[in-house]
């Protein structure tokens, strides 16, 4: 059964191993770690940058929980939500992100993992979160919507890994 997890040590090889799917797919949409700076110190090593990260210490960026999507053991994806809504998150990065694995994709997990986490967005005591995506990215797109995903709008965005593209801003109201 699919859950998420905090981030724990046990599966650092699992992460490292999705982070390698993805960008051996050149999967921009969602950039992991890069792989290549996982080594066997790497989850202490970044551990108080995220606990900082989550208690909002980190200057430029938004108080932010990251989550991993295991089933059965497995490593299967990540899960990011950020509780704020500064500028950034409101024109960029969204306050929801999202990843499977590129070996499990088309199983259903990228909607489980969304589903879990607007559960978990309800417990941070949100009644809205925002979920932006890369036009070309039918998939999320069409799991957003299955999710109850409604298009606010669409906007002209740029970062290093897509380029520039056209983002949609979808809200989902947690409060139905």
């Amino acid at each position: 059964m699919i859950e998420l997890i905090r981030r724990c040590p046990e599966y650092t090889e699992g992460y490292k191993a999705y982070c390698r799917e993805l960008y051996e797919n050149h999967v921009a949409y969602f950039r992991p770690t890069n792989p290549d700076s996982i080594d066997d110190d790497w989850f202490f090593r970044t551990k108080s940058w995220y606990d900082r990260k989550e208690r909002g210490l980190i200057e430029g960026q938004p108080v932010s929980f990251h989550y991993w999507a295991v089933d059965d053991g497995k490593f299967i994806g990540e899960f990011q939500l950020r509780t704020e809504f500064p500028e950034k998150v409101l024109s960029e990065i969204g306050s929801i992100g999202y990843a499977v694995r590129v070996s499990e994709q088309g199983k259903g997990y990228g909607k489980a993992i969304l589903r879990l986490g607007l559960e978990l967005a309800k417990r941070h005591g949100m009644e809205k979160v925002l979920l932006t995506i890369n036009d070309q990215n039918k998939a999320s797109i069409h799991i957003c919507e299955q999710m109850g995903g409604v298009l606010d709008d669409t906007i002209e965005a740029y970062n290093d890994a897509e380029g520039r593209h056209l983002l949609r801003r979808y809200w989902i109201d947690l409060t139905k």
